[in-house]
């Protein structure tokens, strides 16, 4: 078996994974590229018996796209301006709206109700012009050792299941310094005054690295009461994707209290849920418990994946894309007993962020999920009844690098572009309100 427990398997595993070469580039060290025969052979010895070790079959889905359609009817508002490099957007049962920003600040956008008694953003309640940041309430959270170069700072933040009672909110964030940096989870109370308090940690990853990229830190909560986090494969360090021992390029489940659950796929590796990945972005819980997962891959490959606990989704061992100077990273786009992504995309388009779309507010795209990208600019919806998972582009009038990407209690969309003078953009059916909204 490939991660066996004793010594001189963990030591003929380092001695095979030292041999793949990486190609680096934008600033990180540049190592030779080797011959896709030396690839061939080591990667074979890698990963000769890896269906035994983890017991994971492939998933051949389809991976077919709509023609592209653009034609989904919103009114499209800016409902929040002048936003600094914003990571996460969040809504609170009051339909307000936080966004985490960088550098660890939170703005609240209120949400307000209109003279009809229907829910409206600002603008719609009368101001002029959507309202700029500089306006909204903010706090600076006071995140230890806060990392913010490169694609760190704060990332990502989620409620608790119990927030009515609890008011609980978790925060992922980069942590340390250029040579030893990390991700780190804190949770925080929201209280009366709308600020966040009794900041306390939960966990961090145990593998530091010298890169400032690739953290990962998208949180969803299970039915359980526990919790996921993404990790990613720190850039430099792809190989640790596929070492069970390593937190890099993973999927770790958790508790509120930072412990592992006692129910695991890996006895040796009790955090680890699943493993193989690059930079895993948008991660989604279904209603019937079903986790979806994309993921940014190098130069072409970005996946989406349904994730099975103890499941290999392949990185850096399979992959659909190229390395960014178009070295070979693999010569296989399978491999026996690795997980097959339901979608690729390739040429990238750099997802960022993913939402479940079920409400009746924009019936077309009931049963789907909502891919925002970077690099497409564009949304992208993927529909969820199609056993091919097809996907078209969703929503032609925003245009713009997607950070994140939510479903409003109004069933309208929120997207959050990306950037120094960033926005909360609102997107509602020329009729905004066609359906009932609850707001208690």
């Amino acid at each position: 078996m490939l991660f066996s427990n004793s010594e001189s398997a963990r030591l003929g595993n380092k001695m095979a994974i030292n041999k793949m070469r990486v190609y680096k580039i934008s600033g990180f060290k540049k190592h030779r590229t080797q011959s896709i025969s030396r690839h061939v052979a080591i990667l074979l010895l890698m990963f000769l018996n890896v269906q035994s070790a983890f017991g994971v079959s492939a998933n051949i889905s389809g991976k077919s796209a709509l023609k592209a359609q653009t034609s989904d009817t919103a009114i499209t508002t800016a409902i929040a301006k002048d936003l600094h490099y914003p990571k996460a957007l969040l809504q609170l049962p009051d339909s307000s709206w936080l966004v985490a920003e960088r550098d660890g600040t939170i703005v609240t956008v209120p949400y307000t109700v209109n003279s009809s008694g229907k829910p409206s953003s600002p603008q719609q309640a009368g101001s002029a012009q959507a309202s700029a940041r500089k306006t909204l309430a903010q706090q600076k959270l006071p995140l230890p050792q806060l990392y913010q170069k490169g694609q760190g700072g704060l990332l990502h933040m989620a409620l608790s299941p119990d927030f009515s009672t609890s008011r609980i909110i978790l925060f992922s964030y980069s942590k340390g310094t250029d040579d030893a940096n990390r991700l780190a989870i804190m949770r925080g109370v929201l209280a009366d005054d709308g600020q966040i308090k009794a900041l306390t940690p939960v966990m961090e990853i145990k593998d530091s690295k010298a890169t400032p990229v690739h953290f990962g830190g998208k949180l969803v909560a299970m039915n359980d009461s526990t919790w996921l986090v993404t990790t990613g494969d720190g850039f430099d360090y792809r190989e640790q994707a596929q070492v069970l021992s390593s937190q890099l390029g993973k999927v770790l489940r958790f508790t509120l209290e930072g412990e592992p659950v006692s129910n695991v796929p890996f006895n040796n590796a009790p955090f680890v849920y699943t493993l193989g990945h690059r930079n895993p972005q948008g991660l989604v819980k279904m209603q019937n418990g079903d986790v979806y997962l994309n993921e940014h891959g190098p130069d072409g490959g970005d996946e989406l994946n349904k994730l099975t606990p103890g499941a290999n989704y392949g990185w850096p061992v399979v992959t659909l894309g190229r390395d960014y100077s178009g070295a070979t990273i693999s010569p296989f786009n399978h491999y026996e007993g690795m997980v097959n992504p339901l979608v690729d995309w390739t040429p990238s388009i750099a997802p960022s962020s993913m939402a479940i779309y079920n409400h009746n507010t924009f019936p077309a795209l009931s049963n789907h999920l909502l891919v925002s990208a970077l690099k497409a600019k564009a949304l992208y919806a993927v529909d969820l009844s199609s056993q091919s998972f097809q996907y078209r582009k969703v929503f032609s009038s925003v245009n713009q690098r997607v950070r994140d990407v939510a479903v409003g209690n109004d069933g309208g969309v929120y997207v959050l572009t990306d950037g120094e003078r960033a926005e909360l953009i609102q997107l509602l059916p020329p009729n905004p309100f066609i359906a009932e909204t609850n707001l208690d």
